[in-house]
């Protein structure tokens, strides 16, 4: 479609780490992208999109974008680097790699390749393909997810998650440790759509008066930590008021009594002060939901964020378990969507994978530290910024700053991260590729269409994985997109989502005990009375450290008025945040909407927007929890004072 004489409006797909996937109209004019919008090709996407996406193209030209693979000329973290040839780059990645491999074997190589931006092919690509055949050293995706998607496939192995537009059919939604008005923002609409229509009440479980939360039936501002607490207090709570329902657990539960006797120790009053609510509260909570179907429960991430995360993830998912919430329209479990319509591991060469080593992506700076044992001698970033990302920051930047290590980023733009790199590949936006997306909010398939050329020399990771695996001898050619999917659509993929009527964990039952953790297990983390609770959640401006170079949410530490009265601190007034990891210096917010006991700072803001060069990272641990080894960003205890 033409805008005008030299403007050409193409269609195309969102593929940023957010479950919505948004389809795109992008104008291109002169062969540069000028607007930003939404497409109506996807019914999630409703006409609108984010402003973050709308300013995409900030990113595509930024003056830190990557036009060239550059050599580094100066110390690593200085940003000193030289323009070089593709064939210069590959020629000194390979050969260290190779090298490497003689040596060591593929144990000596990480493939740190997160790609949680990327579309359904680019995440699977060529050059997960070549790690693969090389036997390269698994970097486990431990930074996000992990638990909570462990969690459900302890409880639901095998089923799919509800339908997010069934909510519209709900009575009574629950929305726990998630915000969507930041991520997840179409699904706002279609909780609004069941309020009208259905007169259904929200209830929102967050530490934060989150815009949502706002405008919910009830706010729950729980501590972070106690999730596993409220959850088995609302489960004592409907046994002892006869709201379980025998039928569906006899049917369709294992370890229901299991769960139900862990639970029995957890009073309201208990799980008030624990949780740090009001047991009337929590009573409504749990009467409300028992009573009012049917009732949709939206899971996030945000209670997987500590050492109890997995607890929390399966004593929340066991709640419409044993309260019996599915079946109906309207009901069940919402989580990450999947359709598994997508197979990019069809497109690899037929390669004999050796058995890989594994290491945890949230604690690099522990396995790649100065002096560790069978640390690597090469790691490969792609689709990632540990720098500012991976807790415990002093220790990751120590780890990226070793001469002895041989660093490769393939990036958009100059990253912290990039800094340190020893060779730095350009990397392609998804406005200059072909591919495939599916959301993990959303049932839709669509197309990712080239709307520009690539800019400057960058290429895809499929390319780029290409590129090392011929240069490593190794006789591949690039597979059509076909063999993933042979229709992209746009389309809504047809797959059962009523859940314990069309759609069953394996063996038809869901599994209230874990086979290696048993029940539920709350281990209270230790805080010192004048230490606060330090979360960093995600914002409206960045996906995850993605647009920090173009724009930041504030580095500064919000606490609430009753926090800062205690501390003698106003707005604006300079303090030190100090964790048992590190100390940085920060303005101080106060906002009511952050509960006592509580600090809240953003994540993924860029470390040359923190006037000290250190992030919230510096104040993180790189501890995991006992279920997957999960990344516990919120077990953050801080003390605020101000300078």
């Amino acid at each position: 479609m033409t805008a005008d004489s030299t403007s050409t409006v193409l269609h195309t797909s969102c593929t940023l780490d957010c479950p919505d996937a948004c389809s795109l109209a992008v104008t291109v004019t002169m062969g540069r992208i000028t607007k930003v919008d939404a497409s109506p090709e996807h019914d999630l996407t409703d006409g609108w999109i984010c402003s973050k996406v709308k300013r995409h193209a900030e990113r595509v030209y930024a003056p830190e974008r990557v036009m060239t693979p550059l050599v580094r000329t100066g110390p690593k973290g200085s940003g000193e680097f030289r323009s070089a040839t593709w064939d210069e780059a590959l020629t000194l990645i390979t050969g260290r790699m190779q090298a490497t491999l003689d040596q060591r074997g593929g144990d000596g190589i990480a493939a740190f390749t997160y790609n949680s931006s990327a579309s359904a092919v680019e995440r699977n690509s060529m050059t997960e393909a070549f790690f693969a055949a090389i036997g390269a050293t698994v970097i486990e995706h431990t930074i996000c997810a992990a638990t909570a998607d462990a969690s459900w496939q302890s409880v639901f192995p095998g089923m799919r998650s509800a339908d997010p537009f069934d909510v519209v059919n709900s009575k009574y939604v629950v929305i726990w440790g998630a915000n969507p008005t930041v991520s997840n923002t179409h699904f706002a609409p279609l909780v609004t759509r069941a309020v009208k229509e259905n007169g259904a009440k929200v209830i929102v479980i967050d530490p934060r008066r989150t815009a949502m939360a706002a405008r919910a039936d009830l706010h729950l501002p729980i501590l972070p930590g106690a999730d596993a607490a409220l959850a088995y207090a609302v489960a004592r709570r409907w046994s002892q008021t006869g709201a379980l329902d025998s039928n569906f657990m006899a049917q369709h539960a294992d370890g229901a009594a299991e769960f139900l006797a862990a639970a029995d120790e957890w009073t309201i009053e208990r799980a008030a002060e624990f949780c740090g609510l009001e047991a009337d509260a929590i009573r409504m909570f749990a009467d409300d939901w028992a009573t009012t179907r049917p009732a949709m429960l939206r899971i996030g991430w945000g209670q997987e964020r500590n050492s109890n995360g997995g607890a929390a993830c399966r004593a929340i998912l066991s709640l419409p378990v044993v309260g019996g919430h599915f079946g109906v329209p309207g009901s069940g479990v919402l989580g990450s969507v999947s359709t598994g319509v997508v197979k990019p591991l069809e497109r690899w060469p037929a390669i004999e994978t050796p058995v890989r080593r594994k290491l945890p992506l949230h604690q690099v700076g522990e396995w790649l530290a100065p002096g560790a044992p069978d640390s690597c001698d090469v790691v490969f970033v792609q689709g990632a910024n540990p720098v500012v990302m991976c807790p415990d920051q002093q220790a990751v930047i120590r780890a990226f700053e070793r001469e002895d290590v041989f660093t490769v980023v393939h990036e958009q733009v100059l990253t912290d991260t990039a800094l340190y790199a020893d060779v730095v590949l350009p990397a392609t936006t998804s406005f200059e590729i072909d591919d495939v997306t599916t959301g993990y909010g959303t049932l839709t398939v669509q197309p990712v269409k080239a709307v520009i050329a690539p800019v400057g020399e960058s290429r895809s990771n499929d390319d780029t994985g290409l590129a090392l695996a011929r240069a490593m001898g190794f006789d591949w050619h690039k597979a059509s997109l076909d063999v993933a999917l042979a229709d992209p659509g746009p389309r809504r993929v047809d797959v059962p989502t009523r859940q314990f009527a069309d759609v069953f964990p394996r063996g038809d039952k869901a599994q209230l005990i874990d086979a290696a953790q048993g029940v539920p297990r709350l281990v209270p983390v230790a805080r010192d009375a004048d230490e606060l609770v330090l979360i960093s959640p995600a914002t409206s401006k960045l996906i995850n450290s993605m647009f920090g170079e173009f724009q930041s949410p504030s580095p500064a530490i919000t606490l609430s008025p009753a926090d800062a009265a205690a501390r003698s601190l106003i707005a604006g007034q300079r303090v030190r945040v100090s964790s048992a990891y590190g100390t940085i210096e920060v303005e101080v917010q106060v906002d009511a909407a952050t509960r006592p006991g509580v600090a809240v700072m953003a994540k993924g803001v860029w470390l040359r927007n923190h006037p000290d060069g250190l992030g919230v990272n510096a104040l993180t641990p790189p501890t995991g929890d006992p279920l997957v080894n999960g990344a516990c960003f919120n077990d953050t205890m801080v003390r605020v004072e101000g300078l």
